[in-house]
């Protein structure tokens, strides 16, 4: 029968118990709990399998069990190597409990977030993983109204739409803005990725200006420049703030990446990092540790965020209750030399 099987014809499940001589439940066993079969009828079932290149209709078996066995997450880019660390610690954790993974890619736009929702939704996930707290109000909706586990990461809100896990960015960046004052810069300048769509970077702005208010500082809009995150940015950031300032003594860039840009272009011009200028960076980056002067930058545990955030998902999969379901996983400020 095999031999006559259209290539374009996906094989059935009767298909293969049929070839293989045996039952569709003993297939659906060797697929399900193979320590349950009789080694011969298995390995035959096995090669059978192998042979139709036969894959389970997860659309019919969620139907039945009301599980498709998939968490979809939603992130704003896959350039960032914090990300890639996020989705490792909750991919390591899905994986234990027999879930995959989805994901999509949303490039801070919020309808784009929205129409990955709907497609998700419309697969029957099991849960969603979500980056930040920023989304339109049809997307809060649609995930409330879905009934399935969803955990936000990577900041901090008292009002989740489920679950959260993170740190809160505000308290961050006022720590290491508190820092370069301390050390008697003045004035401090920000470079920041641009806020539309990212809670994390609105919140690191703020966590800024709040620290200058708290020290009786005025917040100069002229010290402060959105862009993107890249280190090419960085550098442009830079240059844009010392022709607006000459006079700046240190910059707090809301990501490494950016604060490598800065450094590199400090060092085109010949200022010394930190005798005339200190940079501060955040996400304590590998590169962060390995550039000259080594980067002054907030750290944050982004493996243990989607490690969290698996277990958070798989104790609500499996009807266990999570508590607290608000987990502050917490930041450190890492001291270099240069700031």
């Amino acid at each position: 029968m095999t031999g006559t099987r259209k290539h374009s014809q996906r094989a059935r499940l009767l298909d293969v118990a049929r070839t293989a001589g045996v039952s569709t439940m003993t297939v659906a066993r060797v697929l399900r709990d193979p320590d349950k079969v009789a080694s011969a009828t298995r390995e035959r079932v096995r090669a059978v399998l192998e042979e139709t290149g036969y894959t389970p209709d997860l659309t019919a078996r969620g139907l039945a069990s009301q599980r498709s066995g998939m968490v979809a997450a939603i992130v704003p880019l896959l350039t960032n190597s914090l990300i890639a660390e996020i989705i490792q610690g909750l991919t390591d954790v899905l994986a234990v409990h027999n879930l995959h993974l989805l994901l999509g890619v949303s490039g801070f736009e919020p309808r784009e977030e929205e129409a990955l929702i709907r497609e998700f939704l419309s697969r029957r996930v099991d849960a969603f993983y979500l980056t930040g707290l920023m989304r339109s109000a049809a997307s809060s909706r649609l995930l409330r109204d879905s009934g399935v586990p969803v955990v936000e990461g990577g900041n901090l809100t008292d009002r989740p739409i489920d679950m959260v896990v993170g740190y809160s960015n505000v308290l961050a960046a006022m720590r290491v803005t508190q820092h370069l004052m301390a050390r008697g810069y003045d004035p401090v300048g920000y470079i920041g990725a641009h806020r539309g769509g990212n809670d994390r970077a609105r919140d690191r702005r703020h966590g800024f200006e709040t620290a200058h208010r708290q020290a009786g500082r005025p917040v100069h809009e002229q010290l402060c420049i959105d862009t993107t995150l890249e280190v090419t940015s960085g550098a442009e950031a830079m240059a844009a703030l010392l022709g607006r300032t000459p006079r700046v003594r240190a910059v707090f860039c809301s990501a490494d990446a950016i604060a490598v840009g800065a450094l590199f272009e400090c060092q085109r011009r010949r200022i010394d990092v930190p005798a005339q200028i200190a940079i501060a960076g955040f996400d304590d980056l590998d590169l962060a540790a390995q550039v000259v002067p080594a980067l002054t930058t907030i750290r944050v545990p982004r493996y243990e965020i989607g490690r969290r955030a698996g277990e958070m998902i798989c104790e609500r999969l499996a009807d266990r209750e999570v508590a607290p379901p608000i987990v502050d996983v917490g930041f450190e400020l890492v001291e270099r030399a240069s700031a």
